[in-house]
């Protein structure tokens, strides 16, 4: 004899969609991480260009440490930052030696809460970094 099988009563479904709902949840959560993280990354690549570009426009390595800081720190990426971005500044030197026609490298990290990205309570920090490179003019006084 044949016994016949009970349909299901859909107790099994509610609790897959459980499973679902906390997935997405923690997915949600890990895409604005990401998200956010990414967003830090191109605001210190950003200031790096700038602060780069600004220390190139000057006529010696005194002043172009201090343009470049001083375009970070006017920055909204101060803010962001714990303790404010780190700037570095560095500059290779033209063939003859002199400022004009070398080039210059200008270094910036943020430091950022991890709360501040996942939008929770998050322990921990994670830091960015960006450099960029600009040559400096060699005709410019």
């Amino acid at each position: 004899m044949q016994q016949r099988s009970r349909s299901d009563a859909g107790i099994v479904t509610p609790v897959e969609m459980m499973y679902l709902l906390v997935f997405c949840l923690v997915a949600m959560v890990f895409l604005g991480f990401v998200g956010r993280l990414h967003a830090a990354g191109v605001q210190v690549t950003n200031m790096a260009q700038a602060a780069a570009r600004a220390a190139s426009l000057e006529p010696d390595s005194t002043a172009g440490k201090r343009a470049a800081a001083s375009i970070v720190a006017g920055s909204p990426l101060a803010a962001r930052c714990v303790g404010g971005p780190a700037v570095t500044t560095s500059w290779a030197m033209s063939p003859s030696g002199t400022w004009q026609g070398g080039s210059v490298t200008v270094r910036v990290a943020c430091t950022v809460r991890a709360q501040s990205l996942a939008g929770l309570w998050v322990p921990g920090v994670h830091t960015v970094a960006m450099a960029d490179t600009q040559p400096i003019d060699r005709y410019r006084r």
